[in-house]
């Protein structure tokens, strides 16, 4: 029997146990331990292949009905983001109070992006997509703070106004196609010529994937939410973007492929993803507030993910995939060092500094995963920004690597002076005496620590990635030259 739901309804269903849990600390600390521990073996209970809900399957020669497509790589990326969402929850033990609340968010929303990932019709994506909309919202206003508040709300109404538009690209697709089978759409597609609906339908798609993942010109809503919500949750919140990118680029890509007007299309999204790496590590070189960094280097490197899918060769997807994984997990680590700092002092680079011989471990994890973001060797963001330059210069699209290598050079100027703001920076011994008052949570000191390991062990053995990602991004990927 395949299991291959239960990747979604298992989440789904404890997120309504835990939500009516709420306030019952003593259930929810165990709970919250065993579902982190049980949500590392969901990506591994389906089998390859397609599922179709409730018997649907062919008819009159398409497909019916809710169906997944579990592949190799959906069980990477699942797993990817079954580990951060495992890890934050962990991290979350650490709070002085237990919320059930939040852990029901978490679910929601570890549960509708898995969905967004394995679905195989438009209707279904968009559906998850607005759960995990809504999840995120959640999360951000469990933050509890009044400037959280305000990034809500203002999320949420942008929201509404993206999920409309996606839904009315998805209508006019299925309007022009008369299905919404991604696949069975592709081959309309490919052997029906195009109408002014199909067009509009693409680019009310490319609206969607932008608000969805926080490219221009939605980079500065989704950069706020990161910064409001507390650091560990932003955590998450960036992994769901991230992902909810790489699946929606790869639906644009499995339905208008190969046809002739997509390499124009290709072109808008690479100059989108070019606008999101400048504009991040603009900002970010911009800010005194850490976590306000830390949310445009989200940004600025989303951007590079997208590049690399929207280039469209196999190397290219190789390299945007891999790097929305890398990415994932460095700036998970980054965001958890800054909840680590958050304990001793206020976001504020300038009222920080000295914390070095308080907290030495924490320093080395979170140097690690700076030099990480920057895309120095031996760690993961150099292994996969080399492959997001080698895709760019095989397409002759020099201009694109010089880009990608400048950004580069802006994240490690400003995180190093951030790692300087936070812990070289001279300041008094009473300020010192101050920060050792304020113990490091063991449950987030533990997080860093897995998540700078994987940046080690990605960086030496990045085939533990690749292998996986190749003979699917060669499948989809094609040739092509501007």
């Amino acid at each position: 029997m395949n299991l291959l739901p239960l990747i979604v309804v298992f989440p789904m269903f404890v997120a309504i146990i835990f939500n009516y849990l709420n306030g019952k600390d003593k259930l929810i600390r165990p709970m919250t331990l065993l579902m982190a521990i049980l949500l590392l073996a969901l990506p591994f209970i389906g089998s390859y292949g397609i599922y179709n809900f409730g018997a649907h399957g062919l008819e009159n020669g398409l497909i019916s009905g809710i169906s997944y497509l579990y592949t190799p790589v959906k069980q990477l990326i699942i797993t990817v983001i079954m580990l951060i969402g495992s890890l934050v929850l962990i991290t979350g033990l650490g709070e002085k109070k237990s919320n059930g609340l939040f852990v029901a968010l978490m679910l929601m929303g570890l549960a509708s992006v898995s969905a967004v990932v394995m679905a195989d019709d438009l209707f279904n994506i968009y559906v998850f997509y607005e759960i995990a909309a809504i999840a995120q919202t959640g999360l951000v206003i469990a933050s509890g703070t009044e400037k959280a508040y305000r990034a809500a709300f203002r999320y949420l109404i942008l929201g509404n106004f993206a999920g409309s538009i996606l839904l009315l690209g998805v209508s006019m697709l299925l309007a022009a196609t008369g299905t919404l089978n991604i696949s069975d759409m592709h081959n309309f597609l490919l052997n029906n010529p195009s109408t002014p609906t199909i067009y509009g339908g693409l680019l009310m798609l490319i609206i969607g994937l932008c608000y969805g993942s926080g490219l221009p010109p939605f980079h500065t809503v989704k950069a706020d939410i990161y910064a409001r919500a507390k650091p560990f949750i932003a955590a998450m919140l960036q992994t769901y973007s991230k992902f909810v990118l790489v699946a929606l680029l790869l639906v644009i890509f499995k339905l208008f492929g190969g046809l002739s007007y997509f390499t124009s299309t290709q072109g808008v999204l690479i100059a989108l993803s070019v606008l999101g790496m400048v504009f991040g590590v603009v900002m970010a070189l911009l800010q005194n507030d850490y976590k306000k960094l830390l949310a445009y280097h989200a940004i600025s490197q989303g951007g590079y993910v997208a590049a690399g899918i929207a280039l469209g060769t196999p190397l290219g997807i190789v390299a945007g995939i891999f790097h929305a994984i890398n990415h994932v997990i460095y700036k998970s680590a980054l965001f958890l060092g800054a909840h680590l700092v958050e304990r001793r002092n206020a976001g504020n680079l300038n009222k920080l500094g000295g914390l070095l011989p308080v907290i030495p471990a924490t320093a080395f994890m979170v140097l690690c995963a700076k030099l990480a973001i920057s895309g120095v060797p031996p760690f993961n963001g150099f292994q996969s920004k080399l492959l997001l330059a080698e895709a760019a210069m095989n397409v002759n699209m020099p201009e694109l690597a010089i880009i990608m290598i400048l950004v580069s050079i802006g994240t490690f100027v400003s995180m190093m002076k951030a790692f300087y703001l936070i812990y070289l920076k001279p300041c008094s011994q009473e300020q010192i005496e101050e920060y050792k008052k304020a113990k490091p949570s063991k449950y987030a000191v533990f997080s860093l620590a897995v998540l700078t390991f994987l940046c080690v062990l990605l960086g030496i053995f990045p085939s533990l990635a690749t292998d996986i990602i190749y003979p699917f991004a060669n499948e989809i990927g094609r040739v092509w030259t501007l």
